[in-house]
């Protein structure tokens, strides 16, 4: 099983994609977590749906994008490797079987295997480019823990605010429904991937959250993607 994939690698485009939690495959040997497959497709698993928009934004804008290719139960790759949730045992809970009792050498194995070589392809890719929009895709669950997400998409950032609000306000004349930094937020630390590797090669980088009720479906995901491209072609002044 790959630990990453890369959709585009010579694509020419001044965007580049990252989906830190674009697949929900967990390896062979880890017999599922003790999960069911219908835990490991729901949202804990991965971002249902963010992959399709991603592909969707790399072929529209003759894109590079780097996709994780493990579930986020095996380890987390928007996560510092000192988070309490890089492996989690416990999620919106949905108890974790094969996380209960990680050792030290299981972590640092997971970390070498499947961390590691995801970000160290994106500094890869971005070593090759320079003044890219570095956008991040996401999605989120349209109700946690009996609380309805009563939006449809959210603009995460920390470092470049002007940009999420020129991005978001093209968004929104879509129809979408837009919020910035929720339902998690950039001002938290909540968007490393983008920020650890925008900030490393000195580029804009923003994080999308997309509602998963509207892209669980490829014609919802192509739908949003449209928004999503119209939205980032006014900010890339193309």
């Amino acid at each position: 099983m790959t630990p990453v994939e890369i959709i585009n690698p010579s694509g020419r485009s001044r965007l580049v994609l990252t989906c830190e939690h674009a697949a929900c495959r967990i390896p062979v040997e880890y017999d599922d977590l003790g999960l069911d497959e219908p835990e490991i497709r729901d949202h804990i698993g991965w971002d249902i749906g963010a992959r399709g928009v991603t592909e969707v934004l790399a072929r529209e804008f003759d894109a590079t994008a780097v996709l994780s290719g493990v579930s986020r139960l095996v380890i987390d790759c928007n996560r510092d490797l000192s988070d309490h949730d890089l492996i989690v045992s416990e999620s919106h809970g949905v108890r974790i079987p094969g996380n209960a009792r990680i050792d030290v050498d299981e972590r640092r194995r997971r970390i070498r295997d499947f961390y590691h070589p995801y970000h160290e392809t994106i500094d890869a890719v971005l070593t090759q480019r320079s003044d890219v929009l570095l956008f991040s895709v996401h999605s989120f669950t349209p109700e946690l823990n009996g609380r309805p997400r009563r939006f449809d998409a959210g603009v995460l950032f920390d470092d470049y605010a002007v940009q999420a609000h020129q991005f978001g306000t093209a968004l929104a004349a879509s129809g979408l429904r837009v919020r910035y930094n929720e339902p998690y937020s950039g001002l938290d630390g909540l968007i490393y991937s983008a920020r650890t590797h925008g900030r490393r090669f000195g580029l804009r980088y923003l994080e999308l959250e997309v509602n998963n009720g509207l892209i669980r479906e490829p014609s919802g995901a192509n739908r949003i993607a449209t928004c999503v491209a119209a939205a980032l072609r006014e900010l890339l002044g193309t």
